[in-house]
């Protein structure tokens, strides 16, 4: 890039760059987050603190994801769970497949997960993957689905996290 000088506007940036300015930051600052509280504290506290700042955030973020689609609180039920999900997967880049997806009950499988991805390429966190997995992720999810409809219950019995080729998420609406 050659660089002049003089007065010029703002550059303006287009929806992709900030699309990947975004995601890039994000996905840093939430590696860079746990790196330094557990460099302040150590990895128990640190993952006690990320659990927490993980389920306000999304608490927030899903909320915000059912404002911007559309879904009425009373409208929630497991099709909305998954919407709301999947729209979340699908900016952060999962790759998963919804395999049933109906107003009582909803199968989805994820085949990749970009913070196991993130981690697997670093050598120096490969060792917690399986306590991501176990402390935050799988808490987080029972967390949201349950705060989003507690009638909804959530069953999960593969985890990538724990060396299986997916996970799933197995909703069903009960009264």
């Amino acid at each position: 890039m050659v660089r002049k000088e003089g007065n010029f506007r703002m550059k303006k940036v287009t929806d992709a760059d900030e699309l990947f300015y975004f995601k890039r930051q994000f996905f840093t600052l939430d590696g860079l987050w746990i790196i330094e509280t557990e460099n302040a504290t150590d990895l128990d506290i640190s993952l006690k603190i990320d659990l927490a700042v993980w389920q306000r955030l999304l608490e927030i973020g899903y909320r915000r994801i059912r404002r911007h689609l559309g879904i009425h609180e009373t409208d929630m039920d497991v099709v909305a769970i998954i919407d709301i999900l999947s729209f979340r997967w699908s900016v952060e880049g999962w790759v998963y497949d919804i395999i049933e997806k109906k107003a009582d009950r909803g199968r989805v499988k994820i085949m990749k997960c970009p913070y196991k991805e993130i981690m697997q390429r670093n050598p120096e966190r490969r060792t917690i993957i399986p306590r991501i997995c176990t402390e935050i992720c799988i808490p987080i999810y029972d967390e949201a689905v349950r705060s989003m409809k507690p009638s909804v219950q959530l069953k999960r019995t593969c985890f990538q996290g724990l060396g299986d080729e997916s996970c799933d998420f197995e909703f069903s609406m009960h009264d």
